[in-house]
């Protein structure tokens, strides 16, 4: 039986990361949901999964039916987020998401249910190839500098004595 909880360890606070979230990172839609997603440095974090949920008032109007939006999104999640969590902590790999719902009125649970489903297939094939492929790059860089050797250093580059002047 899964750990179905949604903890304080596991809400992103922190505002840099969040603004480095929607800044510069992953992103596709499963509307009415799109999601950001980064990687974080693991010892910085507390969970390996860290997720800021939104429901703009921009889309939503009326503060019930953004906690509403909010609620069922945070239901979703916390149903579905075991696979990624330990996927994430067998790698020892933390990821940041923002998960934002776009659409102007509110769905009903089972349409949302059924596009968390979509959301963490595709979060969980896309986290599977970034780990992949850094798997990859270090092999290929530990490969790479095991081979070769250091490089000599050019006459241009050497340190000269700095000499102070009268």
């Amino acid at each position: 039986m899964g750990n179905y909880t949604f903890t304080k360890k596991e809400r992103l606070c922190n505002k840099r990361t969040i603004s480095a979230l929607y800044a510069g990172a992953h992103r596709f839609m499963a509307f009415p949901l799109s999601v950001h997603w980064m990687a974080v440095e693991h010892s910085r974090t507390a969970s390996p999964l860290q997720v800021v949920i939104v429901a703009p008032k921009k889309k939503l109007r009326h503060a019930v039916d953004r906690n509403r939006a909010k609620r069922m999104m945070r239901e979703c999640y916390r149903m579905r987020k075991q696979k990624i969590a330990e996927t994430l902590a067998h790698h020892d790999r933390a990821v940041a998401v923002g998960i934002n719902y776009v659409h102007h009125t509110i769905i009903p649970f089972q349409q949302m249910s059924k596009q968390f489903d979509k959301v963490f297939d595709t979060l969980s094939h896309q986290l599977e190839e970034w780990i992949s492929d850094e798997k990859n790059q270090t092999a290929a860089n530990q490969t790479a500098g095991a081979t070769s050797e250091p490089p000599l250093k050019e006459a241009s580059q050497k340190a000269t004595p700095v000499t102070p002047a009268p």
